[in-house]
């Protein structure tokens, strides 16, 4: 009997975080989208993820400084991290996502992984850093937003949405099924390539 109390706590604490976690992700859906006005966090792909990674390996494995604009829980930015010797730079506005990315990029031991937390056009304005390499995943009017900040970055990888009027180095089509819907439009998993 002792062993299925212990199981009913157990299944009841892994409801609980469950439901605490679903409770943080709705605030900080309204924070983003209410005052930040911004597209709320959305994963990418694995398939996407590893090719971004791929494309680094091949083309940019001499990078110094990587940055990816929403990183959201990091998973990218490590997998980055780990493939090179670049300082990645894992940019989140939303606090319980850089929260766990922080504590992901402690349990990886990575020494070059960095998640910061805040907006990432701010830091874009006030930092110094060039990076050799900036990765966004964003709607089609905050990935145009970039472009400011060509000045500071080498290459633009962005994902899934291409930035209108700037013709890409590269577009790899990464699935031939994956797209993702965005204002009703499907737009198919692919990475646009800029260079500056």
């Amino acid at each position: 009997m002792f062993v299925i109390y212990v199981l009913i706590y157990i299944l009841l604490i892994a409801v609980f975080l469950f439901n605490l976690y679903l409770v943080i992700k709705f605030f900080e859906y309204l924070y983003c989208a209410k005052i930040k006005h911004q597209a709320p966090l959305v994963a990418s792909s694995g398939v996407s993820r590893r090719m971004v990674v791929e494309q680094i390996a091949k083309y940019y494995n001499k990078s110094k400084n990587i940055c990816e604009i929403g990183s959201g829980f990091g998973g990218l930015a490590r997998a980055i991290a780990k493939q090179t010797n670049a300082n990645v730079y894992a940019l989140e506005n939303m606090p319980f996502s850089a929260f766990v990315s922080k504590i992901c990029d402690c349990l990886s031991g990575g020494q070059n992984n960095h998640t910061v937390w805040c907006d990432a056009f701010e830091y874009l304005d006030k930092t110094n850093k060039k990076f050799d390499v900036a990765i966004a995943y964003l709607e089609p009017k905050t990935t145009r937003m970039i472009l400011k900040y060509k000045n500071k970055i080498d290459v633009l990888i962005s994902l899934d949405f291409e930035i209108k009027g700037l013709k890409a180095t590269r577009i790899i089509d990464v699935s031939k099924d994956g797209y993702t819907i965005y204002k009703k439009i499907k737009y198919p998993h692919q990475l646009f390539v800029y260079e500056f």
